[in-house]
């Protein structure tokens, strides 16, 4: 019986873990059939040890991946709901604590069959964390925290090595620059890369013509510039994308997809919320998730709900042919760099001119 912890920022190493533990326990090839993944949101106690329990077919090993469990156990800050949160310790005291009902099967741990390796695989983690702190003396745990910078061009060597690839120093540097260390796009990146150089030197041109975001951080740069509230820097982004042959259409998707994750995080916030669950729910991270939760303090939910009624009615006013969709997307960009202006800053009242026609 083996009882692994793979958790962390960095998921795409802890995946990676996953993934080498999986070949080194299928020593007969029977694993893939006695591999059971259950979803921690969801999973039952008394489920989850009926599984830990069941002998594997054909002998070898059972292997039972358990994903998000700990992150249940995580506590979040509810200060609009006090007394709710006060009765809630009460009612923990009286039954247990939190674990109580987990109670049985951290008991019955020690005595799984051998044959049973039980990985769970979950977010960040603090190490307060109840499970994490019972499960801690039984099982072999990992923790996998992001790549530093420092560390980041190394990591791209020998991960080209992986894929038979060598980048040139101004490949690599520039691939860096415009993924950062979001490892499951660099994989991806080097992958593409590798299979398009061959056996040559991948230079700093190949890069810029076929890693995916090497014209995206223009584009975000653009949402951003909206969201906070930078009406010339985000005219000159516009300007500047669709010279360069974007339309305005993916621009105003983009503007909405922003929108649309501020305003769940901003809703996640206020419920009290962690920003690793936010993350996880939003299933952005890395500088995404920087962003939305530096942006979210300006706004309120009305104001991102006016947001929302903006983008729709410039929507409207393009398929209605009131304006082309090149100036309804200027007037629109100016319209929320409007709205993103601290409360109280003298915002005027006028109904915006999209929504006037």
């Amino acid at each position: 019986m083996t009882i692994s912890i793979l958790y962390g920022k960095d998921d795409f190493s802890a995946t990676e873990a996953l993934a080498a533990l999986r070949e080194e326990l299928d020593s007969d090839g029977t694993l893939a059939d006695n591999t059971t993944n259950i979803d921690g949101a969801s999973a039952k106690p008394e489920e989850l040890l009926a599984q830990a329990q069941t002998v594997p077919l054909l002998g070898g090993i059972r292997l039972i991946i358990v994903r998000g469990l700990l992150s249940k156990f995580e506590t979040t800050r509810r200060p609009r709901r006090r007394k709710a949160a006060s009765k809630k310790k009460d009612a923990e005291k009286t039954d247990g604590g939190p674990l109580a009902a987990w109670q049985p099967l951290l008991d019955a741990l020690p005595a799984l069959p051998e044959s049973t390796a039980l990985v769970f695989l979950d977010g960040e983690l603090r190490a307060q964390n109840p499970l994490l702190q019972a499960l801690r003396p039984l099982a072999q745990t990992q923790e996998f925290e992001p790549l530093r910078p420092a560390d980041l061009a190394a990591w791209i060597r020998q991960r080209a090595q992986r894929y038979e690839a060598v980048l040139d120093a101004r490949a690599l540097a520039t691939l860096a620059a415009l993924v950062g260390n979001n490892l499951w796009t660099l994989d991806s990146e080097l992958r593409k890369l590798a299979t398009f150089r061959g056996e040559g030197q991948i230079s700093e041109e190949d890069v810029r013509s076929l890693v995916s975001l090497a014209r995206e951080p223009s584009a975000f740069a653009m949402a951003d510039a909206v969201v906070e509230g930078r009406a010339r820097d985000a005219a000159e982004l516009v300007q500047r994308l669709l010279a360069e042959g974007e339309s305005p259409q993916r621009l105003l998707m983009l503007v909405a997809r922003q929108y649309r994750l501020l305003l769940l995080a901003k809703g996640m916030l206020e419920q009290g919320i962690r920003p690793p669950e936010i993350s996880a729910r939003l299933r952005v991270q890395g500088f995404v998730i920087q962003r939305l939760l530096k942006q979210a303090p300006r706004y309120t939910i009305e104001r991102l709900r006016q947001a929302y009624r903006r983008l729709l009615a410039a929507d409207l006013a393009v398929k209605r042919g009131i304006f082309d969709d090149e100036t309804a997307l200027q007037l629109l960009l100016a319209e929320l760099a409007a709205l993103a202006r601290p409360a109280g800053g003298g915002a005027t009242r006028r109904q915006p001119a999209l929504a006037r026609r």
